[in-house]
């Protein structure tokens, strides 16, 4: 009996960690037109296609989230102004005010997915350590 109680103790478990698993949903993060993986434009993944990051309020903060994000340690810069060049789609963040403790930019503050005032030429970017 003991055997059968531990069993079912370890699949509440396992039910118990998967449905925490479950409940994050991370967007895709990446890098792109810099000088390797951890530095370049920020663009996500959201509805089927990439996106930009508008650098309305991006900042340092901003930038070490996303650092994070991907696995890139911490932000040295976090440059505006297409410094990786202009914006290649639409814009899926705007006006994006992280604390810099969150795990992933969808836990951020921003305006609604896809809502946005951005012009291809204020594409935010990361350089990463």
């Amino acid at each position: 009996m003991a055997l059968w109680s531990l069993l079912l103790f370890i699949n509440s478990i396992h039910l118990l960690v998967l449905r925490c698993q479950a409940s994050i949903d991370p967007i895709a993060i990446r890098l792109r037109d810099g000088n390797g993986p951890c530095s370049g434009r920020v663009e996500i993944y959201y509805n089927n296609s990439w996106g930009a990051v508008c650098d309305d309020s991006w900042d340092i903060l901003d930038a070490n989230v996303a650092c994070r994000q991907i696995g890139c340690g911490l932000a040295k810069s976090a440059p505006g102004n297409a410094h990786f060049g202009p914006a290649q789609s639409s814009f899926w963040l705007d006006d994006v005010g992280c604390k810099g403790t969150e795990w992933n930019l969808y836990q951020c503050q921003s305006n609604s997915l896809g809502k946005h005032n951005c012009q291809p030429n204020e594409a935010a970017s990361a350089i990463c350590s």
